[in-house]
């Protein structure tokens, strides 16, 4: 039996998902309602996700909303926030806040497959195709599933421990990335590559994206895989989940964030400062061999030949560093 606090949390988080239906068309618009830790603000109907850490307002993507909502919502937030910061939003929010003067500085792609009319075949995608053919020769098969009739989520959240184990930071890492909820969610779709012993070896979890009540995309949240899993996992599981996704008529899959990938800075009034150091963060060597392999991310990506859209970062301050770390030592990327 729930308590009166968690029922009032479930509420909460119901009318937040009630929105996210909506207005939901934003790779993060999912995360922005469910993600623990995260702290919500609301006028009229819309709602904004932020975090914050050492006096600093981190805001995760876009207004959830009615856009005729979104600035009204920006400029009672702003009233209410101080040192706030805005995180992967999109070209409209980005226009609102120069409006209200923020700086804008690119943050990196956003990776869009339109599914309508998509196909593997093609130089770049080959890959991808060796990929399912070697996976199928090998007898590994990916599989959909849930934790409720299909896969023992002891055995899930094991095979987590074990990738973690392997990363470069240990810890659970939040805010940009949901983490892994050990749970069957609402129309979160889990796929899962099996040996040919039968056991899970790696998985893609998705998140919905919708728009007035459908859901018309998804987007690769969570991605693990044994240390002894075949190379090919990842591209063989995401290929197969595409092509899952067209069968039903969905209408695209977003790949998320490519960080400080394409950085131009010609569209906005952007920060200078931060445009010096985030534009040469994808080819320093020391940033990807130490602490995050930007250019991997992003060459994952272009494997499949979407279309690149850039996400933004808005700062209303000239030294954006204290806000910068504060964000990832929030997110436990430091």
């Amino acid at each position: 039996m729930l308590t009166k606090v968690e029922e009032e949390c479930q509420a909460q988080q119901e009318r937040r998902l009630q929105m996210v239906r909506q207005y939901g068309s934003f790779t993060q618009a999912y995360s922005t309602a469910v993600q623990a830790g995260l702290s919500w603000f609301w006028h009229g109907e819309c709602y904004l996700a932020y975090q914050q850490k050492w006096g600093v307002t981190s805001v995760l993507a876009d207004p959830v909303g009615p856009m005729a909502g979104h600035e009204p919502l920006l400029r009672e937030f702003l009233k209410r926030f101080r040192k706030p910061c805005f995180w992967q939003i999109a070209r409209t929010t980005a226009e609102i806040l120069q409006r209200l003067g923020f700086w804008i500085n690119e943050l990196g792609w956003d990776t869009r497959i339109e599914l309508a009319g998509y196909d593997f075949a093609g130089k770049k995608k080959e890959r991808l195709r060796h990929a399912t053919n070697w996976l199928s020769k090998h007898d590994f098969v990916v599989r959909e599933g849930t934790f409720a009739k299909d896969f023992d989520v002891e055995e899930i959240r094991a095979l987590s421990q074990t990738w973690q184990a392997t990363r470069r930071t240990k810890r659970t890492v939040r805010f940009l990335n949901r983490p892994i909820v050990f749970a069957d969610e609402p129309e979160v779709r889990k796929f899962f590559l099996v040996s040919p012993a039968g056991r899970p070896t790696a998985f893609a979890f998705f998140d919905p994206i919708f728009c007035d009540g459908k859901v018309i995309g998804y987007s690769p949240a969570v991605k693990r895989r044994l240390p002894d899993a075949p190379l090919r996992a990842e591209e063989g599981i995401m290929k197969a989940a595409i092509e899952q996704f067209q069968q039903e008529g969905v209408q695209r899959v977003m790949l998320g964030l490519s960080p400080l990938a394409g950085i131009e800075d010609r569209e906005f009034r952007a920060n200078r400062l931060t445009h010096f150091s985030w534009s040469r963060g994808m080819n320093a060597w020391w940033l990807n061999r130490f602490f995050y392999n930007l250019r991997g991310h992003a060459d994952f990506k272009r494997r499949f030949e979407g279309i690149e859209e850039q996400t933004y970062y808005a700062s209303d301050c000239l030294f954006n560093d204290f806000r910068v770390v504060a964000m990832l030592r929030m997110a436990g990327a430091l």
